[in-house]
This record gives C-alpha cells, sequence and structure tokens, in this order.
C-alpha cells in the first residue's frame, strides 16, 4: 500500500481552512484612482497589501494609517522603465520606493535572475502566479528561499475572460468555496471606473491622464456592474460565511513558519 500522508502536511491549516487577503497593484496609477481606491477599501473595513510601482504622495500619506502595508511591484519585461535589467530594476527601486521584503513584478513577469536579485536585496515573499481562481491553493518555496503566496482573484484577468463567465460569482463559487489561499489582486484605476472587462478599460485608457489635478472618474467611470460591484459581492459573501480577511503580513508570517519547519527552505540557495 502506498504511503499515507496527513492532509495538513506540509502547509497546515492553508490545507483545511480559506485565508482571505486583498492585495493592490499600482500600476503608476494616477493619484485620483489610488486615493479613491484607499477610500473604497476604507469604507469595506479591509486591510490591502499594495505592491508599488513609483513613489505616491497619496500612499505614503496612508501608510501612517493602519490597514496599509506596502511591497514592491518591480517592471522586469522589455523596454522597462524600472532598468535595463534585473539588477539595475532592483538597484533602482531600491532608491526611489521604501523598504519592503515583498514584491509582485508587474505583468507576472519574472526570471531565476530577477528572484535571485531580489532575494540578495532581502526579499522573502512574493505573490506571484496568478491562477485560474483555483481551489486549494497553498504556498510554495522558490529555489532562492523566497517563500510564494499564489494569487486567487486577478482583476484584470477576470476582465478578459468571455462574456458569460463574467456575469457574476456563479464561475468562481468552486474555488472560493474551498479550503485555501485566497488572494485578491485588484488595481486602482479598475476599482475606481468599475471596469466591466478589458475593452471597456481600453477605451478610457488614454484619457486617464489628461489632467493630472484633476478626477476624470465621474466622466470615466462605467455606469452598470463591473468588477468593483463583484469585489463587493466577495467580500459580503465571505463575511456572511464567517470568515474575514487577513493582512497580507500575517498570513506571509505564517507561510514563511511553515517554510522553516517542514523542510521546504532547506536546500534553497
Amino acid at each position: 500500500m502506498a504511503r499515507q500522508f496527513e492532509f495538513t502536511f506540509p502547509w497546515g491549516e492553508f490545507h483545511t481552512q480559506r485565508f482571505f487577503c486583498l492585495t493592490a497593484d499600482q500600476d503608476w496609477a494616477p493619484e485620483w484612482a489610488t486615493d479613491y481606491f484607499l477610500s473604497w477599501v476604507q469604507s469595506l473595513r479591509l486591510p490591502v497589501h499594495v505592491f508599488q510601482t513609483n513613489p505616491s504622495a497619496i500612499l505614503d500619506a496612508a501608510a501612517a494609517a493602519p490597514g496599509l502595508s506596502r511591497g514592491w511591484h518591480p517592471n522586469f519585461l522589455a523596454g522597462s522603465s524600472h532598468g535595463a535589467d534585473a539588477a539595475e530594476v532592483v538597484a533602482g527601486l531600491t532608491v526611489s520606493l521604501p523598504p519592503a521584503d515583498s514584491f509582485r513584478s508587474h505583468g507576472f513577469g519574472e526570471s531565476f535572475v530577477a528572484l535571485v536579485e531580489l532575494a540578495k536585496a532581502g526579499f522573502v515573499t512574493d505573490s506571484q502566479h496568478p491562477s485560474a481562481f483555483s481551489a486549494h491553493i497553498v504556498p510554495a518555496v522558490h529555489a532562492t528561499g523566497v517563500v510564494r503566496i499564489p494569487v486567487w482573484f486577478e482583476d484584470d484577468i477576470w476582465m478578459r475572460l468571455p462574456d458569460d463567465r463574467r456575469a457574476g460569482l456563479a464561475a468562481l463559487l468552486p474555488g472560493l468555496e474551498s479550503p485555501g489561499l485566497k488572494v485578491l489582486n485588484l488595481h486602482p484605476v479598475h476599482i475606481a471606473l468599475n471596469s466591466p472587462g478589458h475593452d471597456f478599460y481600453e477605451s478610457v485608457r488614454s484619457r486617464l491622464y489628461m489632467d493630472e489635478d484633476g478626477d476624470p472618474r465621474n466622466e470615466l467611470a462605467f455606469g452598470g456592474w463591473g468588477v468593483r460591484d463583484l469585489v463587493e459581492e466577495i467580500v459580503d459573501l465571505v463575511r456572511e460565511s464567517g470568515d474575514e480577511f487577513f493582512d497580507f503580513g500575517a498570513i506571509a508570517a505564517r507561510a514563511q513558519r511553515y517554510a522553516q519547519v517542514n523542510g521546504s527552505r532547506a536546500l534553497t540557495l
């Protein structure tokens, strides 16, 4: 008979409980969109972890209060304004962004070289790998020792689904109602606009930065049901079931502890 393993090995309660967490990719959002997004998150009484691409006075001010934590959102893709190679990207963000120990790369673009540079710079957790709204997501450990917290729901991936898959919560329920990590990743622009799909976003994208000091949201935002409404429905359903949203740092710390004790980091670089 094949060897049998305990259901909770190696990631403990990540196998048996749901761990909801709200994150966001700044993605060079205009300040009006970041301001709206943070006000919206506060209205929902949720902690949020923002992966930052560039300096922001709005994020700096909000970081002084509880509920907001930050990581980096480096761009390792070709033509990146962050740098010509991985070492240059990390060095440049070390100067322009607050210190951090977590990251999610822009466009989920990565390489082994990039992970090595980030690990050398002190990063211990990432939130890469956009899943297909999957069930039973658990952490993993990269060869560099970085502990990985995969994404359950990514707004702009949802926005690219066929129309019939964006009709409501039904398509998400199999993953939503299972145990495991439920990291939601949002973009301030999509939440401010309540984007219903990628085509809508592309139709207004060129107008987002036309007035640096203004707020074109009332003019540009979608008037019907969109991704902001969907996320609010998810939050309501989570709370109705008796669950809550965790701070990203708390989830990362829990994953780090399991990575240390289950041998996952024994042979990392």
